[in-house]
């Protein structure tokens, strides 16, 4: 009796402990993954160079690009259902999504402000394209407005 008391104390601690372990590398590695976000953002919000934030706004959409295509039903379901099933939810305690708009937004505005009319426009177009949905309509709004500014507008009209 006192043996199968034991086997079956010894049982549930490894068990315990197989699970334990796994949600510990999960967590760090979320970690890992909102700290390289966060700080690729705040990289992005606080440099002056347009070509330096270009760079951090082509990171953060691709991080964001990642998340959107983890889902692992988009994968096996049909084209015309996947507009049906909604996107699961980040695990990450930001929007990656708002992060990368607000960086291009950025972005566009610091390439305005010194004459950078191409990637302003590109920036600004990128919102437009991607960004359209509601959840992000600032962005898209902000774009926009921006796009209307004299300085791309007389760019556009020569071209």
């Amino acid at each position: 009796m006192e043996g199968k008391t034991v086997g079956l104390f010894l049982l549930c601690l490894a068990a315990a402990g197989c699970q334990s372990g796994a949600a510990g590398t999960a967590a760090r590695y979320d970690n890992v993954r909102f700290m390289d976000v966060w700080s690729t953002y705040n990289r992005c919000l606080s440099t002056d160079d347009p070509q330096s934030a270009a760079r951090y706004s082509v990171s953060l959409q691709e991080m964001s690009e990642r998340q959107t295509n983890q889902s692992p039903l988009g994968n096996i379901l049909p084209a015309t259902l996947k507009h049906v099933i909604a996107q699961p939810s980040s695990r990450l305690a930001v929007d990656v999504h708002a992060m990368a708009a607000s960086c291009s937004l950025h972005t566009g505005t610091l390439a305005l402000s010194i004459g950078e009319h191409d990637l302003a426009k590109s920036q600004f177009t990128q919102i437009l394209n991607g960004y359209a949905q509601s959840d992000y309509s600032y962005y898209a709004e902000q774009a926009l407005a921006r796009l209307a500014h004299p300085a791309l507008s007389f760019q556009a009209f020569l071209k």
